[in-house]
């Protein structure tokens, strides 16, 4: 199945509004994509030429293998979306772990890593042990909770068409390792900027507080016509930093769930 390149070159005009934001994904991806953007305009600037995807991958940095590192959030409540394939929807998971997590004492409000680390595998991988029972479109429903992985492998088999769909599965496969672009998925043109010291790469992988002064101290460091060109871009920007910011989620690419179901099952 063919993975959604990790970057955007058109711009939308609508704003974000973090009173209704949307999937958290989606939020982490468009920042993602903002972020090539932002580097590609200031490449265009400098190269007189346009900027695209990597002639080595084709922009397509994700695997067909599904990486469960990257599926959860424990920094997050359950409430703030710590399962990141559901959260910001109303898909009938939600109110599945919500139910599942009062019937084994996990407090919806709290951050999972200050509770039982034992409740990440479980969100991955399901719980056999006794159904769930909870209520979707005002209708009762009881069964398995089945893990995120298994919903995820189920929409890669079923070989789904959505865009929203095919977004998710890239964003939670395994990331390859491109030596050209970095995983970044952008031409040499764009990876080789650095801006305030920093590569795209390395600007991907900074904590959300340091992401957004960083977005923010690029206009004394840019020239008039380069700031007229990327301003919307760092307007788009500082908004879904500042959300990501207060829900508390730490980096675009959360990876440390992996490391506690190791801990738990080792």
């Amino acid at each position: 199945m063919e993975r959604e390149p990790m970057y955007r070159t058109q711009i939308p005009d609508k704003p974000f509004n973090s009173k209704r934001p949307g999937t958290l994904v989606g939020i982490l991806l468009a920042v993602s994509e903002y972020l090539g953007a932002l580097y590609g305009k200031i490449a265009e600037t400098m190269s007189a030429c346009s900027y695209g995807r990597c002639s080595e991958c084709g922009g397509n940095v994700g695997s067909a293998e599904i990486d469960p590192s990257r599926m959860i959030a424990p920094e997050l409540s359950l409430k703030n979306g710590a399962v990141l394939l559901w959260a910001g929807t109303d898909c009938a998971p939600v109110p599945r772990i919500r139910q599942l997590a009062a019937m084994l004492g996990i407090d919806y409000l709290k951050p999972l890593d200050e509770q039982d680390p034992g409740f990440i595998p479980i969100l991955l991988y399901g719980y056999d042990k006794e159904p769930v029972s909870f209520v979707h479109n005002k209708k009762p429903h009881t069964d398995y909770y089945r893990g995120c992985v298994h919903d995820l492998q189920y929409m890669i088999d079923a070989r789904t068409t959505s865009k929203g769909n095919l977004r998710m599965i890239s964003y939670f496969s395994k990331r390859s390792d491109c030596p050209a672009c970095q995983g970044t998925g952008m031409s040499n043109t764009v990876t080789d900027i650095r801006l305030a010291g920093h590569r795209l790469s390395e600007v991907e992988k900074l904590p959300i507080p340091e992401m957004r002064s960083f977005i923010l101290g690029l206009s004394q460091l840019i020239d008039a016509n380069e700031h007229d060109i990327v301003s919307p871009i760092i307007s788009q920007l500082e908004p879904m930093l500042i959300y990501l910011n207060k829900i508390g989620i730490r980096t675009l690419n959360p990876t440390t769930a992996q490391e506690i179901v190791q801990t738990v099952t080792s």
